[in-house]
């Protein structure tokens, strides 16, 4: 991909002067405003755009379709039915965060060499996004991207993690070192707040070391990461008048159509009493998130949990930071750690804090755990295997309900789909699947203009990092 520049930032300075206003947008340039060039105006205003396409992309066609291919939602019309049952061929994806989030990061870090609170922020925005592009399709274009290079090169995957993770290293001495002096013109998702953004960044690291199965590093990390659920990046919905895309994600889509609900998921299976799959124990009551979490299709208004108009979305929680020291402590630290971070999480689950107040009145329980629960023959380990598998099971299955509505159950597919033991094992779409999606296609505008791309091998075969 090549570098297309004025009309991408045009395009980031009208979706940023919906949250900045015309007085900030002219301020110190020429006395003609309709003459201006961009290098007048202040690189901040280029970030709540930038922002917004990131959340837009993250929250998006693709976040639905990982939904749908890891048992927690159903597409029931028209196109979402279609990608449900697999049907996708290279149009319906594409990399336009290159262009819309990844062009004016750099032109904001270009442009603020000084400014350690804007240069760790665009860091910790370009490795989220293009983190994501690693993990959905594999190899990527990343070290050419974006420069006057015809058919640039793909790297391959892992090398794309790494190079995220020293680019993340460097948006963390950023983000440590913030003087008074760095000050951000507008943040849309931690107004300037340094320590939320840093934490953020070693949650991402942790996540990516989780990809590549680096778990001790991934716990190293994640004990620097997000520490309260109010340090949490989410998107936050704006109920600006006479505007819809400021809105909840899926109110969003279920206002075009009744296109996408939870319906009898896999992921509602496990969290309702009355199925032959229930998690609900002597410990657990699932009610609450239950009720959360439910999407009716059929009424976008009466939809009251995770998808009302006004409920805000996860992006980087610090429910995922403490699921990853879960697992990573079980898997490098041992059992005993595994579980204190388990229950940690258990603990903040049983405040209801993670809900909404439309699950007032529905029981909520998560007691601790002990070992004995884990034990052959014990609450959690009805089939006798060993404790520590058992354990593992438990927090993945966790991590599987937990993350509804981001990339994570569809990561965790992917990453421990040789191991049985302890992955969730909800079914395919359709009887005729060749077997689980493991990555997506590469877009249509990329395979039309760079001949560097590699031979797409299909949804069906696993990424390098999971072969």
């Amino acid at each position: 991909m090549k570098k297309v520049y004025n009309k991408h930032i045009l395009l980031i300075l009208i979706i940023g002067f919906l949250f900045v206003g015309c007085e900030k947008l002219v301020d110190d340039i020429n006395e003609n405003p309709n003459n201006f060039t961009l290098d007048e105006l202040d690189p901040g205003l280029f970030l709540n755009g930038a922002e917004l396409n990131s959340i837009n992309i993250l929250l998006g066609s693709t976040s639905r379709m990982a939904g749908y291919w890891s048992g927690q939602l159903i597409g029931f019309d028209q196109t979402e039915l279609e990608r449900y049952n697999y049907n996708v061929t290279f149009t319906d994806f594409d990399w336009d965060g290159y262009q819309e989030v990844v062009t004016p990061l750099r032109e904001i870090r270009s442009r603020t060499p000084d400014n350690k609170l804007y240069q760790g922020i665009t860091g910790v925005l370009e490795a989220q996004i293009i983190g994501n592009y690693a993990s959905m399709y594999g190899d990527i274009v990343y070290s050419n991207a974006l420069l006057d290079i015809d058919n640039p090169e793909f790297d391959g995957q892992a090398e794309v993690f790494d190079s995220l993770q020293s680019l993340l290293d460097d948006a963390i001495s950023n983000l440590s070192n913030v003087t008074p002096q760095d000050v951000v013109l507008e943040d849309f998702l931690f107004n300037g707040n340094a320590m939320k953004w840093l934490q953020s960044a070693w949650t991402l690291k942790a996540r990516f070391y989780m990809l590549t199965r680096q778990y001790d590093q991934a716990y190293a990390a994640a004990q620097n990461g997000i520490s309260l659920q109010e340090n949490s990046m989410i998107f936050v919905p704006l109920d600006l008048e006479d505007v819809t895309s400021t809105k909840n994600k899926f109110w969003i889509i279920l206002n075009n159509a009744p296109s996408v609900g939870t319906g009898n998921s896999y992921l509602i299976q496990l969290l309702d009493t009355n199925s032959g799959i229930s998690r609900n124990n002597a410990k657990t009551d699932e009610a609450a998130r239950l009720s959360y979490y439910r999407i009716d299709e059929t009424n976008p208004d009466g939809n009251l949990g995770i998808a009302n108009e006004l409920e805000p979305q996860p992006l980087v929680t610090y429910g995922e930071n403490l699921l990853i020291l879960a697992e990573a402590g079980a898997r490098a630290q041992g059992f005993n750690i595994g579980l204190g971070h388990l229950n940690a999480w258990r603990s903040a689950l049983g405040t209801g804090n993670f809900f909404n107040s439309s699950v007032a009145g529905e029981p909520i329980l998560y007691d601790a755990y002990t070992a004995a629960d884990f034990a052959p023959g014990g609450m959690e380990n009805a089939d006798s295997m060993d404790s520590d598998t058992a354990l593992l099971r438990e927090i993945i299955e966790e991590r599987y309900v937990t993350g509804f509505t981001t990339f994570m159950p569809f990561d965790d597919a992917r990453r421990l789909r040789t191991e049985n033991e302890v992955a969730v094992p909800f079914p395919n779409n359709t009887s005729t699947a060749p077997g689980r999606v493991e990555r997506f296609l590469y877009p249509e505008d990329e395979v039309l203009a760079n001949t560097s791309v590699p031979e797409d091998p299909g949804l069906f075969v696993p990424n390098p990092i999971n072969q």
